[in-house]
């Protein structure tokens, strides 16, 4: 088993255990040939590919990360506060009447395995944003900064804690906060999720550009000499004007965008019932993988076009969805991406940064 995320046990077997495969092996370490010399955000990188917010839940993740060739990877999303996780299983494949997944799309969840064809088959994840208190995050992502070597790049991902009590304003401030707090780490670049739920709505953070607007500026008080991306999900091509609003505001307050996270559909089992087990939140879950990348290369593509049409230079474009292998990666950077990065692809294909290097 080369997968370094073992769906067959518990996210907490995870953090505490893994990772697993070509990962947990000391050995196992990737010599970029052709060093780029790359530039990403200030930063030297040997490689503009990666692993994005989700799959390195702590340290030792992100060292094999760096050690395997994937070179711009982003630590786990953080939160204020100790935030538990969804119940067991948080990763199943997932089958489709077609290739492609769509939002909001009936799909069927199969039973978590480790034997799953990325380049053919999607999956579904849902976690629900796991943290550990601030004291263990922080010293463990220090320690991760304490073992990466020149031409890699450590991202640290984090996001607001919305509480039932908590009003829209201190919902706000507890983004600032946890941005503080992650600052505090010495990490080189920053992410914020905004692609998670909204406060008293449903739907995402980045689909309501007011909310988005009032984070945004509100991190922009609290920003240092760091560079600061914002993490977005999939917009519809009939909400064109707001994608291309939102990216205003991400260039007026940060310094680029990560597109895309999941895409949410129904996942229940093969009798109709919801597939992943508690809460019935979890009857819509985001797809990823294969499934998902006609939804990557479709958003990047308008973002680098609106980019393109104001002349914003300076903004930096992460290409996310979809990336199991070399010729993906390529399909991207075509696109006009900075970077790129892969989650399921990533996860059960360690080697795949090596491969990435030895095509271009």
């Amino acid at each position: 088993m080369n997968a370094f995320y073992d769906a067959t046990k518990s996210y907490e077997e995870n953090y505490d255990h893994g990772p697993f495969g070509l990962f947990a092996d000391p050995s196992f370490v990737v010599e970029i040939k052709k060093k780029s010399s790359l530039s990403f955000l200030g930063f030297a990188v040997d490689l503009p590919f990666g692993i994005p917010a989700g799959p390195l839940l702590n340290s030792r993740f992100m060292i094999a990360a760096w050690r395997a060739g994937f070179c711009v990877n982003t630590y786990k999303t953080v939160r204020s506060e100790v935030y538990p996780c969804h119940p067991f299983p948080n990763v199943i494949p997932v089958k489709s009447s077609t290739n492609d997944i769509h939002p909001q799309e009936t799909v069927i969840g199969l039973p978590p395995t480790n034997d799953i064809d990325v380049e053919k088959e999607g999956v579904t994840n849902s976690f629900g944003v796991p943290s550990k208190p601030p004291e263990v995050w922080q010293q463990d992502v220090r320690l991760a900064i304490d073992h990466m070597s020149l031409g890699r790049i450590c991202i640290l991902s984090f996001m607001g804690l919305k509480k039932e009590s908590m009003s829209r304003d201190e919902y706000i401030k507890d983004f600032v906060n946890t941005y503080r707090l992650s600052q505090e780490t010495g990490a080189q670049i920053y992410e914020v999720n905004l692609s998670c739920p909204n406060f008293g709505s449903e739907g995402l953070i980045c689909h309501d550009l007011q909310m988005s607007s009032d984070v945004l500026e509100a991190l922009h008080g609290a920003k240092k000499n760091t560079p600061l991306l914002v993490k977005i999900g999939y917009f519809p091509y009939d909400r064109q004007d707001d994608l291309e609003a939102l990216l205003d505001r991400i260039h007026t307050f940060a310094d680029g965008v990560v597109a895309i996270n999941t895409i949410p559909a129904v996942v229940l089992d093969e009798y109709g019932n919801q597939a992943l087990p508690g809460s019935p939140v979890r009857r819509v879950s985001g797809i990823c993988g294969v499934a998902i990348k006609w939804a990557g290369l479709e958003t990047v593509e308008r973002i680098v076009s609106v980019k393109q049409k104001h002349g914003w230079r300076d903004f930096v474009v992460v290409g996310v969805g979809g990336v199991v292998s070399p010729d993906d990666y390529i399909a991207y950077m075509k696109r006009g991406v900075d970077a790129v990065q892969s989650a399921v692809g990533a996860m059960w294909r360690p080697t795949l940064a090596d491969e990435i290097q030895r095509m271009i």
